[in-house]
């Protein structure tokens, strides 16, 4: 790895005044978020939320206790609910330097909210046209199917080819051209006007390109007063007295750092979530309408309470709609919710300033890819693909860019990365980013060099993906086709010391070889595994009657036709039936369950609290209900006195499930038996720092083995090649078979003494444990009995022979 230095934080206090809102950042993070934050936790995706702030939660929940507020529809005009219903909708409104004398707002659920219902109010035709640049999110995307419905048709308008780093010998390319074209279901005779939608982001979610309005959106607003012969934006429909163009911008995510002025851009549609500018409320966004252009939406789709004056329940004719915005709200609108907004926009507008937001996260991103565009492996291959065209050029032609970086990472081999894996170890050093195509297709495929070509591919398909996939790889033809990328997002928030942990992870996680992993062990590779057959012994035997619970040590234990007697016999749901499992709730290895086996009881303990016993042969009397797991296995659900039990030891709701007696599985995710050699163990571990303290525990084991004397090691990892293997015990020969490797997640980082989830065990086996071209990182085998062994014991010390 080359040595690479990143700048102090004097030195970038330096260099960078506008950085930390006149050096109060540090004092603002501690007051606000450090409460719920952890220090060690870096968040980079504020793209898909932005963090709320206590003041703002105190300033609403303030508001609420000492104020009446009674239903907006219940009140008279001078109300005190309508009155600061109006004065946060002027507020609003401000932000977009306008008011409600030019603009009204429809308060929705999100910004895809708003776009569906503009959808159906819009009146599109078959003469419609509804055009969209190609980096739009998939919420502008999917008006198109309104259009579509109704007979009209779609463009999709590309950027210039420098907006890739791309130069073209073809003019058409050098300026906004058209990428993708539906013709109408069927050309219309009708000479009444025709309105089309041209819609686009003001900034993009994918790497945050920020177009130039002049450019885009000028034109259309222009062409509402006098039609162009020669119109810039490649649309079908030329403007015209009879083809009337209407405009839509996306502000979800521009509006979290930049104002946008409705009194420069007087577009026709705004659309916007709150929680992408201050993180709270969710579930409140808003579209915002020019309101000369009300008298043209469709209110005929559908009516409730508080949009209507009179409604006949007999005759249909006779609705009377109320007059100008008040005819598109219909029923109760989330007034304490809208009353937070202007709570949120106090510390942006009052206490920051747009400006001082804008110039913070910018001086921020830019020192992040400065840094990031600096690293490289030691034989010189580079580290980040940056996916924009940051530069002069851009900026002469009225480009910039939002605080977002796109980018993937290439191997020391020149072979990308995948995001996901990626994403997995940021997750496992707490940082918290965003990977897949980030629900803007065109955008992605267009950077990524993916098209649509791959759009017909059915494997290919699985990749692309908005968020994270389970199912398919993003990184395919041999490391050299991304199907997905990684996003690193500021907020207001951002401060150097994330920017720095960030960098640090690259320096000191990424650039030391992850997703190098080799492709067989080591030891197998380098010939040190001469024999076929391996004589081991069996060191320890664990049993785990409640999964994901702590295990219990025993030195024999009989066997089932399937498995070890009650091994993962139990299991802890949810209120929804749904499994608790170790990597959602670290703290279940802190319930000790013991079988007694004379007793037939199962005994549940756990710290500062008293023992549960179950009768294991009685249990039928609290079991309130079955259900059908994922994987078919039929469980009993037990009630009473162990639901409050657990409920109190693990402070959530949870409940305790049963496998039936007649199911021919046990509640384990694959093979019945899990087996760890404590040789690769002692690998791992010694590829880890001191501080960790390893040991086979932490990959949940049921048999753990080892060479029968110090001279008889047997290699790390050999067992990945074992197939079958015997157990002896006293006159018995008990035979398994391999059915597989064991996938580790990052549930191997949990500490089962303490619960705590504070290792990077997980990155390590990533690291040196990956399979080729996939995203498991294995550890451990699995094991089935082949044949059935009525009354047989396994027992620590028995001797164990393994066949490659």
């Amino acid at each position: 790895m080359s040595t690479h230095m990143t700048l102090d934080k004097q030195t970038f206090l330096a260099n960078h005044p506008a950085y930390g809102y006149n050096g109060t950042i540090d004092e603002i993070y501690q007051n606000e978020f450090l409460s719920r934050l952890p220090t060690d936790r870096v968040y980079l995706d504020h793209a898909g939320t932005t963090l709320y702030t206590q003041s703002q939660l105190d300033a609403h929940f303030r508001q609420l206790r000492t104020s009446f507020l009674n239903n907006p529809h219940s009140e008279q005009e001078d109300s005190k609910t309508l009155l600061l219903i109006q004065e946060c909708i002027e507020s609003i409104l401000s932000i977009f330097e306008t008011s409600s004398r030019d603009y009204s707002i429809v308060f929705t659920l999100n910004t895809t909210h708003a776009c569906q219902l503009l959808s159906t109010l819009f009146p599109f035709s078959s003469k419609s046209e509804y055009a969209y640049m190609i980096d739009s999110h998939n919420s502008l995307i999917g008006i198109r199917q309104q259009a579509k419905l109704h007979g009209g048709s779609f463009s999709v308008i590309d950027y210039p080819s420098f907006i890739y780093n791309q130069r073209t010998n073809s003019d058409s390319h050098e300026s906004f051209h058209c990428v993708g074209h539906s013709p109408p279901d069927s050309e219309s005779t009708s000479t009444s006007i025709s309105y089309c939608l041209f819609a686009c982001p003001a900034e993009n979610n994918f790497n945050g390109l920020r177009p130039p309005l002049n450019e885009l959106v000028r034109p259309f607003i222009t062409a509402r007063d006098a039609s162009s012969s020669e119109f810039p934006i490649p649309v079908k429909n030329q403007p015209s007295k009879s083809c009337r163009w209407l405009t839509l911008v996306d502000c979800a995510k521009y509006l979290s750092t930049k104002p946008f002025s409705l009194k420069s851009y007087p577009v026709d549609f705004v659309v916007l979530s709150f929680y992408k500018i201050f993180g709270y409320p969710t579930g409140l966004g808003a579209l915002i309408i020019r309101n000369d252009v009300l008298k043209i939406l469709n209110k005929e789709h559908y009516f409730g309470g508080g949009s209507v004056e009179y409604v006949s329940p007999y005759d249909e004719t006779r609705v009377d709609y109320k007059s100008n915005i008040n005819g598109f709200i219909h029923g109760t609108i989330p007034f304490t919710s809208i009353l937070s907004v202007y709570h949120g926009f106090q510390l942006i507008t009052s206490q920051l300033t747009y400006k001082s937001i804008s110039l913070h996260t910018q001086c921020l991103i830019d020192y992040c890819r400065n840094e990031m565009s600096r690293l490289a492996y030691s034989n010189g291959q580079k580290l980040c693909l940056f996916y924009d065209a940051r530069g002069d050029l851009t900026r002469d032609c009225g480009y910039s860019y939002g605080p977002i970086l796109n980018f993937n990472l290439y191997n020391k081999h020149g072979q990308f990365l995948s995001c996901r894996l990626i994403q997995r170890i940021a997750s496992d050093h707490n940082i918290t980013l965003r990977v897949g195509t980030f629900c803007a297709p065109g955008a992605s495929q267009s950077y990524l060099g993916s098209r649509r070509s791959l759009e017909t591919n059915h494997e290919c398909c699985r990749g692309l993906f908005c968020g994270t996939n389970h199912d398919g790889e993003d990184v395919i033809d041999f490391g050299r086709q991304p199907l997905g990328s990684i996003r690193v997002s500021l907020g207001w928030m951002s401060r150097y010391e994330d920017i720095q942990i960030w960098i640090d992870f690259l320096c000191q996680i990424v650039l030391q070889g992850i997703g190098i992993a080799p492709l067989f062990p080591p030891s197998v590779e380098n010939g040190n595994l001469l024999t076929e057959n391996l004589n081991l012994t069996l060191t320890h035997i664990y049993i785990y009657p409640i999964k994901s619970c702590a295990p219990m040590s025993v030195t024999e234990w009989p066997l089932t036709s399937i498995a070890f007697l009650y091994d993962r016999e139990w299991m802890i749901v949810d209120q929804n039936m749904n499994p608790l499992t170790l990597k959602r709730l670290p703290s279940l290895s802190q319930i000790k369950p013991h079988i007694d086996l004379k007793q037939k009881q199962l005994i549940l303990s756990a710290s500062n609290h008293p023992s549960f016993i179950i009768d294991i042969h009685r249990d039928s009397a609290i079991v309130k209900s079955s259900v059908q797991l994922k994987d078919r296995a039929l469980c009993n659900v037990y009630s009473g006195e162990i639901e409050q039990w657990l409920t109190r030891v693990l402070g959530i709701y949870a409940t305790l499930a049963r496998r039936t007696i007649d199911s021919q599985m046990t509640l384990a995710n694959e093979g019945a038996f899990l087996l760890v050699h404590e040789e690769s163990v002692r690998q791992i571990k010694s590829e880890l720092t001191d501080y960790e303290n390893i040991t086979h525990e932490r990959f949940r084991p049921n048999l753990v083995v080892d060479g029968q004397s110090p001279k008889q090691v047997c290699p790390a990892y050999s067992e990945d090649l074992w197939k079958r293997m015997l157990i002896f015990h006293e006159n018995q020969i008990i035979r398994l078979e391999t059915s597989g490797l064991c996938q580790r997640c990052s549930a191997v980082n949990v500490d089962p003494s303490t619960g705590k989830n504070q290792s990077h065990l997980f990155t390590r086996l990533q690291t040196q444990r990956r399979e080729a071209n996939t995203l498991r990182a294995n550890f451990g085998i699995l094991l089935n009995l082949s044949e059935i062994y009525p009354h047989a014991l396994i027992r620590v010390g028995d001797s164990i022979q393994a066949f490659t």
